[in-house]
């Protein structure tokens, strides 16, 4: 297996794909999302909440892409991809009588976060439709070039750009102009026009809000809320709400009720549905049963909810020791040979896990201080006869286990506090410290964290 990274990016391709394929279990997700969307019939805001790393903006470009695969008007997608979007929804659409229409609806995709350097939210928003939904025609949102950009989108498409433009760099934008309709007017002319032509709806999908500048955020929020009050304008809001709030708070003060502000902006919040790890497993192959660390691995991704992003990384880092069977080659003399190898299987990705989510745990946790990490995943995991049986002596058996015939039961979780404690104890003299079948000397816990370094490019120490 090739280790380059596996994480997709959201281009138009990977997306496509991703819905053919089904990759991670969403797509009936995003059907019923689109149809919510097209049940919206007036002005609209939603918040769609997930973590950073959880596949949100891939969500929200699939809602986009079947959208527009329902809208002849737009022309974002050849007639084989929209064979192709349409089959991924085959049992979902229907046939005949049943068959379901969308109506339809103009989608704008705006990368809050790429944008948040412009001059004016409403005109880079502005900007971003025009750019969007003119065929064919490219624009920057360079503020110097607001007047000339916006008479060559004049000339291109035969609306009136220039005047939003030059109200828009006003010092005061939401100053009457004299002689002229307010903005806000003018907005709605544009998007009357717009929607005349394209569509019933405009669907604005608004990615990465939540890692604005502070003032950024609070002004795009507040700008749309006065300039788009149109009834055929659904924005969507692809954020982490945890975040946005904490954004919200660094412009207005720590004490500030965030939540109950974003409630001024957002109709309807939505939390992305989890996505099907066991798909996404069978794609970045981390479904190897028989692999012991594959079951640490999923144990802790289980443990620590780690996001999309998260786990492709973490998997691909912890693959290496897999990859590289020089590893288990450590100088294994002896009785240690059983307490490396359940080392390598076990403590080795949990550190590498900790490293990557909580650099303050991973401290504690490879001084010896805090057993924690290794029984929550070891207690996870689906293979516990080869590291848990490992661990006892020929008179032992753990409790409740049908398999064990020793007289003295022990606890599982006992017995795994111990084997991390001969782990982590000094070894002066080459003295040995044995659980069950597993002998630990000093070089053990050197030759993991020498290893640890190595995949995670940096080093560790007690």
């Amino acid at each position: 297996m090739s280790l380059k990274s596996m994480e997709l990016a959201p281009t138009k391709e990977n997306i496509l794909n991703a819905l053919s394929e089904n990759l991670i279990g969403r797509n009936i997700n995003v059907w019923q999302f689109a149809r919510f969307c097209d049940a919206i019939d007036d002005k609209c805001s939603i918040a769609l909440d997930a973590q950073w790393g959880y596949g949100k903006t891939f969500f929200i470009k699939q809602t986009q892409m079947l959208l527009e695969a329902f809208n002849p008007h737009i022309q974002s997608l050849s007639k084989e991809e929209i064979e192709k979007v349409k089959k991924a929804f085959s049992s979902l659409i229907g046939s005949g009588n049943n068959k379901v229409e969308f109506d339809p609806q103009v989608c704008v995709y705006y990368d809050a976060w790429e944008n948040d350097n412009d001059i004016d939210p409403i005109l880079s928003l502005v900007y971003s439709i025009a750019q969007n939904t003119e065929t064919g025609y490219s624009l920057t949102t360079t503020p110097g070039l607001g007047g000339t950009l916006a008479a060559l989108l004049d000339s291109f498409s035969g609306k009136n750009f220039a005047r939003i433009v030059e109200m828009l760099k006003e010092t005061d934008t939401l100053a009457p102009i004299k002689g002229q309709k307010e903005i806000t007017d003018l907005v709605k002319e544009f998007l009357d026009s717009l929607l005349e032509e394209k569509g019933n709806r405009l669907v604005v999908f608004v990615d990465e809000m939540d890692r604005c500048r502070p003032s950024y955020a609070v002004q795009f929020l507040e700008r749309i809320k006065h300039y788009f009050e149109n009834d055929r304008i659904t924005f969507v809001f692809s954020v982490n709400i945890d975040e946005l709030q904490n954004t919200i708070r660094q412009f207005y003060g720590n004490e500030f009720n965030a939540s109950r502000y974003l409630d001024k902006f957002f109709d309807y919040r939505i939390t992305l549905p989890p996505a099907n790890l066991k798909r996404y497993y069978q794609k970045l192959d981390l479904s190897y049963e028989h692999e012991a660390v594959d079951s640490v691995c999923k144990a802790f991704i289980n443990c620590y909810s780690l996001g999309l992003r998260e786990i492709e990384k973490y998997y691909r880092m912890t693959k290496i020791i897999i990859k590289n069977r020089r590893f288990d080659n450590y100088n294994m003399l002896g009785g240690s040979g059983n307490a490396y190898k359940i080392s390598m299987h076990t403590i080795l990705p949990i550190i590498i896990g900790l490293k990557m989510i909580d650099a303050n745990l991973c401290n504690s946790f490879i001084q010896g201080l805090n057993p924690k990490p290794l029984v929550d995943v070891i207690l996870n995991t689906d293979y516990p006869e080869g590291f848990c049986y490992a661990l006892l002596n020929s008179d032992e058996g753990f409790e409740d286990a049908p398999y064990s015939t020793g007289s003295n039961t022990v606890s599982l979780k006992d017995k795994i506090i111990e084997f991390y404690s001969c782990f982590n104890k000094p070894t002066p003299n080459n003295e040995k410290y044995a659980v069950g079948q597993c002998s630990f000397t000093q070089d053990i816990k050197k030759q993991i964290l020498e290893i640890a370094s190595i995949i995670s490019g940096a080093a560790i120490y007690e």
